[in-house]
């Protein structure tokens, strides 16, 4: 086993029990529960920033698709399928188009 080997938690712990001796033994166990703890709310963190990310994304898709076919009616679903595809720079841009392009074709054009 590698001592710093992340998918061996248990192992590691047990090692360094032995290896610091019965006196440390509150002291490495109280550290591990502190490090674990701290990993799982940066997960959290980390779970939760994506999760409103993706919704900001969503928001910003169904927005998209209510102003263009408030303004060009109807969208083919080729058109559809791009807004639910793009990245946020794409949809920013369509979104500053949408009032302003004569056509859906010129809105969407990739520039």
């Amino acid at each position: 086993m590698n001592i710093a080997d992340p998918a061996q938690p248990r192992e590691l712990l047990q090692r360094l029990l032995v290896a610091a001796g019965p006196e440390a033994e509150e002291e490495i166990v109280t550290i591990a529960d502190y490090l674990r703890e701290q990993g799982r709310l940066a997960g959290e963190r980390e779970g939760r920033l994506a999760g409103e990310r993706e919704g900001r994304m969503e928001g910003q898709r169904g927005t998209l698709l209510k102003l263009l076919r408030l303004r060009f009616g109807e969208l083919p679903e080729p058109v559809v399928a791009r807004v639910r595809a793009a990245d946020a720079g794409q949809l920013e841009a369509w979104t500053e188009r949408v009032l302003t392009s004569p056509s859906l074709d010129d809105c969407m054009t990739e520039r």
